[in-house]
């Protein structure tokens, strides 16, 4: 609901009050301020709304003979207030807008207005949310946590808020909590079709259990890796360089007929060059000797025989296969 619907139903609610009727002297001076912060709802509403909580004053010393004008205030109060938070946010103010929209919240809960309540929360999920995303970028990652639970606090599953929780966790280096994060991120894009956060949320997880399974690989732990790299491809992280480090992984743990896999997977997505193949055809190589298929193990040497891995497999091709 836009500003100026909102401020329509508040002007409707509120008519202007005669005093003909009226016969406390204190009675008539609550309604006369309750005219002047009307007129003034037109040029200033944030002044009007303090000028509207002094006429709610006024009302309750007069009493129960201030009741219906009482209840008029009451029933604009958080509509005035969400007002103001949609014209700072039209002016991208954004730190204001957020304190406007917090304030109509408490008016609303105050004055039991169901409607403002979840129209002021949902403008606060929004503006939680791309602040948050500001500092996360900005690095600010403690802050921005602490605005993206906001969000989640008023929306458990606004996926983009979990995204970029699991992000500033990332940033944080606690992969723990950004997994968490990103495992409720699709949780909750699966639930709407959002496929381009489902698959950005997979991206995040599988570069990082690729990097685990890379590091692994380097630290001789071949099964680790494995798994790792195994996770990454489930999470659709299907990289020549995966599929090089399994094979490389394999070979060691004398599963050779996966290594073979593995490394054909990831010659199908590297560039055709034969010094970009040959890290691959090497793994196949290796994995072909240890069947002791001879044949297969040279063909795939020759192969491997460039770059960095030339003179490894010459020798392979010349002095321990004799290779024809």
């Amino acid at each position: 609901m836009n500003k100026t619907m909102i401020l329509a139903l508040a002007l409707t609610i509120l008519t202007t009050f005669s005093v003909k009727n009226l016969n406390a002297q204190t009675k008539d001076e609550a309604i006369t301020a309750f005219n002047l912060a009307l007129d003034l709802s037109k040029t200033d509403m944030s002044g009007a709304i303090v000028k509207m909580q002094d006429v709610l004053k006024m009302c309750n010393t007069v009493g129960s003979e201030a009741d219906t004008l009482k209840m008029k205030i009451t029933s604009v109060l958080p509509a005035w207030q969400f007002n103001v938070g949609n014209t700072l946010a039209n002016e991208k103010k954004i730190d204001l807008a957020i304190l406007a929209y917090e304030k109509s919240v408490v008016f609303a809960d105050t004055y039991t207005d169901d409607n403002i309540k979840k129209l002021a929360e949902t403008q606060l999920t929004s503006l939680y949310t791309n602040k948050g995303i500001s500092l996360q970028k900005a690095e600010s990652s403690d802050s921005a946590i602490m605005f993206l639970d906001k969000a989640l606090n008023l929306d458990k599953e606004q996926n983009k808020a979990l995204f970029y929780k699991g992000l500033a966790y990332k940033k944080k280096g606690d992969n723990v909590k950004m997994q968490e994060n990103m495992e409720l991120a699709i949780a909750a894009a699966t639930k709407t079709n959002d496929t381009t956060m489902i698959k950005a949320s997979k991206k995040v997880i599988g570069q990082y259990l690729y990097l685990e399974g890379k590091s692994a690989n380097t630290k001789k732990m071949y099964a680790e890796a494995v798994t790792n790299l195994n996770n990454a491809i489930n999470y659709e992280y299907k990289s020549k360089d995966v599929y090089y480090y399994l094979a490389k992984s394999y070979n060691p743990l004398k599963k050779y007929d996966e290594a073979i896999e593995s490394a054909n997977t990831g010659i199908l997505l590297e560039e055709q060059n034969d010094e970009k193949l040959a890290r691959f055809y090497f793994e196949i190589a290796m994995a072909f000797e240890s069947k002791k298929d001879t044949l297969n193990a040279c063909i795939n040497y020759k192969k491997s025989a460039f770059g960095a891995f030339a003179k490894y497999s010459n020798d392979k091709i010349k002095l321990v296969l004799k290779c024809q």
